[in-house]
């Protein structure tokens, strides 16, 4: 697996993940929001019921021609910041007792993201519901468990952002982005 500076940023839904990708826009770095949301808000407005939760698989299948689309116009040494990858596809169908397509996998691997992950844990007071989120909190503490286990199963080195202001989770990690450059150079 290469190593691009695609920088994944997960964890169970309502845990921060758009408020920290939003402040990074705000602060110039490119970012790329929730592909699975915008794809169950397109079914929604639509008319097409093809969801996570009636449909897992075909949902899925969308959602990955999805991120294989925009991860072929990367620029392999630009900064850039994902809400989720291909790897929360399979810790989703794991979730609900699916097996996930070894071609899931493949692509994953062979996309190039960073071999280091942001984590965002569960935080109960801050967790809600929408339209396009519809987990419970108890589902979402599996949901969290079944993401953390998909990352670690492919060999990501997994590192949990902290429970602290949207500035403050942004400061932890571009600071570790920068760690991660300085290492690599200086290999």
């Amino acid at each position: 697996m290469k190593n691009n500076p695609y920088y994944i940023i997960t964890g169970a839904p309502s845990t921060g993940k758009t408020s920290i990708l939003n402040e990074l826009s705000k602060r110039g770095f490119k970012c790329h929001s929730e592909i699975a949301r915008q794809v169950i808000r397109e079914n929604l407005d639509s008319g097409l019921e093809i969801f996570p939760w009636n449909q897992m698989q075909l949902f899925s299948d969308m959602v990955l021609d999805r991120m294989k689309t925009l991860v072929q116009q990367f620029e392999p040494s630009e900064l850039q910041f994902l809400d989720r990858s291909m790897v929360d596809l399979i810790g989703y169908m794991n979730f609900a007792g699916k097996e996930a397509p070894k071609h899931y996998i493949e692509e994953a691997l062979k996309v190039g993201y960073a071999k280091k992950v942001f984590y965002l844990p569960i935080w109960k007071e801050i967790y809600t519901n929408d339209e396009e989120r519809k987990e419970s909190a108890e589902e979402a503490f599996k949901i969290a468990s079944s993401l953390y286990k998909a990352y670690d199963d492919l060999g990501f080195e997994i590192i949990e952002v902290p429970l602290k202001s949207i500035e403050e989770r942004v400061e932890f990690i571009l600071q570790k982005c920068q760690e991660f450059d300085l290492k690599e150079s200086a290999s």
